[in-house]
């Protein structure tokens, strides 16, 4: 899996079933890599409403696939998914098996493309969002510039 520790944010809309205009989305998502796998914290918000906190590991197991498991809102979510070659697919659910989840996960220009679908018992939703990776500056007391700066 080519997923890169660090921060990444991202911008998109999540769209309810029946309705012809989509909600914005952000997402801020810090990725951690251990030996084992991978572990993304971050929020998740749709227009108006508060932000979900979120945490997703990510773990290969021994059949060629990947385990997750995801803590969204105070549930819990389980599943698979296919990460090591394109198209990267993914397949969760909670435990009551009332809210699952589908996820394509592909590379864009400038970072990686999530698109999927969430059914929670009573609504379909579909969500597409772009990511792109955070480069934080670094300030440094031992670098001067040589060009110009107005004053």
């Amino acid at each position: 899996m080519n997923l890169q520790p660090g921060r990444w944010l991202g911008k998109g809309s999540l769209l309810a079933e029946g309705q012809s205009l989509g909600h914005a989305v952000t997402c801020d998502v810090r990725v951690q890599k251990d030996e084992d796998g991978f572990t993304l914290t971050g929020t998740w918000q749709g227009g108006e409403a508060a932000a979900w906190e979120f945490v997703l590991r990510i773990v290969a197991n021994d059949v060629g696939t990947y385990t997750l498991g995801m803590r969204l809102a105070g549930d819990s979510l389980q599943g698979t998914a296919k990460l090591d070659s394109p198209p990267n697919l993914g397949l969760m659910w909670n435990d009551g098996g009332t809210v699952h989840a589908t996820f394509a996960l592909f590379p864009l220009t400038r970072g990686y493309g999530l698109r999927g679908f969430v059914r929670d018992g009573r609504h379909v939703y579909t969500w597409e969002t772009s990511f792109s990776l955070h480069q934080e500056a670094i300030k440094a007391d031992n670098v001067i510039s040589l060009r110009r700066r107005p004053r």
